[in-house]
C-alpha cells in the first residue's frame, strides 16, 4: 500500500511523525512547552500545543534552562548528584 501527498497530510495530523517529533526536542522559542504528544499529534492541535512554524525542522535543540554536563555517564549521573541549593 502506498501513501499519496494528501493522505500523508492527513496522516500528520493523525499521528506523531519524525518532523513533528523533531520540534518535542527543540529549543526554538515557538517550540517551547509544545508537541507534548508521544503518539497522536491530533492531541496536540485539540489542545492548541502543537507547533506552528513557517519551516520544516526546528534551528537548535536542547534543554532550555537547565544545566545538563557533557557525555554520557555524566548525563546518567546527573539527576543523582548534591545539590548546592535546598
Amino acid at each position: 500500500m502506498t501513501v499519496g501527498p494528501l493522505d500523508q497530510r492527513c496522516l500528520e495530523y493523525l499521528i506523531v511523525t519524525p518532523d513533528f517529533h523533531h520540534w518535542h526536542h527543540a529549543s526554538d522559542d515557538e517550540a517551547i512547552d509544545r508537541n507534548y504528544a508521544a503518539h497522536f499529534a491530533f492531541i496536540d492541535y485539540l489542545f492548541g500545543t502543537a507547533v506552528k512554524a513557517d519551516r520544516k525542522l526546528p534551528n537548535q535543540y536542547g534543554v532550555v534552562g537547565d544545566y545538563m554536563p557533557d557525555g554520557f555517564v555524566a548525563q546518567q549521573m546527573f539527576p543523582f548528584r548534591a545539590r548546592a541549593d535546598p
